[in-house]
């Protein structure tokens, strides 16, 4: 068990005031028992010596001889005895333990008859008496204590001060430590509110402000490196971009919400839902490699058909302030939307170049055809009583034939160059309905059911009348031709779904074959068409017509299940939208 400052230092003073104690009070107490213990022989001495004195003044007579015991005994002297002629004649000693036969031995022996015991007599010669006196050994520690009793008490008080006064000074020096420790795990704990509070003008007190220096520094520093931390997380948090950083050896250290949410994203919509993390943990692991940064394009194919989900994703080295690699930063973003836009402009680009060269195609085609035309039409009148009923079919497919070249002639003008929209305000639920009784004979035919939500609040729409109700029946007529008897066509009108608020969305979902995912890109090309008879110019036209009127257009497509077209048609808005329009 460790112990506390308070004990270290309050243990060492008590030693070095108890041992030098101790040895001073043995030391008193061995030199009074010397000295005691030569004034107890000393006083035996005198005392057998003023006796024989006594004795040496009396005559030699029976009489005497009986006075003179009789006086000893009135004496009551503990441990006298009178030996005459081995006989003991008086003894006075209490001790058992200690017979004549011992007291005889030692004094024929002149040795000590005890331990316990020191043996002093004498001779008195008159009447051959040996008068001797025992001096006891234990009593003499009594008498010593009794002897040094004032001076062990003023010890016993002057160890009780000093260990009283060793307790101030450890508590004079362990306190502040104590104030001191408890600051330093206040530190530790993150609390710089309490002030270390030691009233000193000495080192300690110095110390004790220096502390609170240094803790007020920390707090400063921490607080700025807590407002640093916070403005880097909200930073990370605030972007977009998804960010993940790594050590060197591609472990995870980091990363922010826009991570998390365009992976998760990515994997609910992706066939192969853990294949952006692999790409991720690749990309890199080549930069750790190499040591070089990457930026590549990634492409994942959507569980939805017709879409591809797009990622840029760039990785670089992380550098310390030496400059050693300390791990990856790699930085992502899905692009798809921009990709769409992008493919949108190429498309209108591609569509823009192709129309001017059907044009300009059409404008060299058209005029032979009208010369073609009248020729045969001369031709026939001049002949006609020549002709029988076979060539006069001929000339009659010939001109058919002619006038199905100016009618494509015509729609590839209108591709080429459509009228410019004549913005108004429209109910687009009264041109729809326009729409589908044109379509109505061939919708019956087919048995086909019409869906149709009830009327939304969102029905007015600023776009050109005619080629709203063009881009209509182009659509509906396709979704016809996808659809076999008894198919089923629902529209809809929203304001919620829509990418921006100032559109409303109408979707045409219809169960037909749908639309192989690799064709979908395709189906706005002009010429491009799966069916049999038909030009391929239809969606063309949608496509361009839509554009024209500020709206949008995505086709969604499933073989077998069917397709799915989302018009974004722009709402109006009021005169000012009017005004913004036009100029735009």
């Amino acid at each position: 068990m460790k112990l506390s400052i308070k004990k270290k230092i309050i243990w060492p003073l008590l030693l070095l005031m108890i041992m030098p104690t101790i040895a001073l009070s043995i030391l008193t107490y061995w030199n009074n028992y010397k000295i005691i213990n030569n004034y107890a022989v000393a006083e035996v001495n005198n005392e057998l010596n003023d006796l024989l004195v006594l004795l040496n003044g009396i005559e030699k007579t029976d009489y005497n001889k009986e006075f003179i015991i009789n006086y000893i005994k009135s004496l009551n002297k503990k441990n006298l005895f009178i030996i005459e002629e081995d006989d003991f004649i008086y003894n006075s000693t209490p001790d058992k333990s200690i017979d004549e036969d011992k007291i005889l031995n030692g004094i024929l022996n002149d040795k000590e008859i005890s331990d316990r015991y020191i043996l002093n007599y004498r001779v008195y010669h008159q009447w051959n008496w040996k008068i001797g006196l025992l001096i006891d050994k234990k009593e003499i520690p009594y008498t010593a204590f009794s002897m040094n009793g004032n001076i062990l008490l003023l010890i016993t008080l002057l160890v009780l001060f000093s260990f009283e006064a060793i307790i101030l000074i450890t508590d004079n020096i362990s306190k502040p430590i104590g104030i001191l420790l408890n600051g330093y795990n206040d530190i530790i704990s993150g609390n710089f509110q309490n002030e270390i509070d030691i009233k000193r003008k000495d080192e300690l007190g110095l110390l004790g402000d220096a502390f609170n220096d240094m803790k007020n520094e920390i707090a400063n520093r921490t607080n700025k490196f807590i407002q640093l931390k916070n403005f880097n997380e909200d930073i990370l948090r605030s972007i977009s971009t998804g960010i993940i950083t790594t050590n060197i050896n591609g472990k995870i250290l980091k990363y922010n919400q826009a991570a998390i949410a365009i992976i998760e994203k990515e994997i609910q919509s992706q066939e192969n839902n853990l294949e952006i993390i692999k790409v991720l943990l690749r990309q890199i692991m080549s930069t750790v490699h190499t040591e070089e940064t990457i930026n590549r394009v990634e492409n994942f194919q959507s569980k939805e058909e017709g879409k591809n989900v797009y990622l840029d994703i760039t990785t670089s080295l992380m550098k310390n302030i030496k400059g050693e690699n300390i791990g990856v930063i790699c930085n992502f973003n899905d692009i798809s939307n921009r990709k769409r836009i992008e493919d949108k402009i190429d498309r209108i680009d591609r569509l823009a170049s192709l129309g001017q060269l059907t044009a300009g195609l059409a404008h060299e085609i058209r005029n032979p055809l009208s010369g073609m035309k009248m020729s045969c039409q001369v031709l026939k009148n001049r002949l006609s009583k020549y002709l029988n009923e076979t060539d006069e079919k001929l000339f009659d497919a010939n001109i058919h034939e002619v006038d199905r070249l100016n009618s494509l002639i015509t729609d590839l003008l209108n591709f080429a160059k459509p009228h410019l929209p004549k913005f108004q305000v429209v109910n687009i639920y009264e041109i729809l309905e326009h729409a589908l009784q044109f379509s109505n004979k061939i919708i019956s035919e087919k048995k086909i059911s019409v869906l149709k939500e009830e009327k939304s609040n969102y029905a007015l729409a600023y776009f050109d009348k005619g080629q709203l109700a063009q881009i209509f029946l182009n659509i509906i007529g396709n979704a016809i031709k996808a659809m076999s008897q008894e198919g089923i066509l629902e529209i809809t009108v929203s304001k919620e779904d829509a990418i921006k608020k100032q559109y409303m969305l109408m979707v045409f979902e219809d169960n037909g074959c749908g639309i192989d995912k690799e064709n979908i890109p395709k189906i706005f090309d002009p010429f491009y068409t799966t069916y049999e008879s038909g030009t391929g110019l239809g969606l063309s036209v949608v496509h361009k017509l839509i554009t024209a009127n500020h709206g949008e257009i995505e086709v969604e497509s499933q073989v077998a299940v069917g397709t799915k077209i989302k018009l974004y048609i722009p709402l109006y808005k009021g005169e000012k939208y009017e005004e913004e329009s036009i100029n735009h």
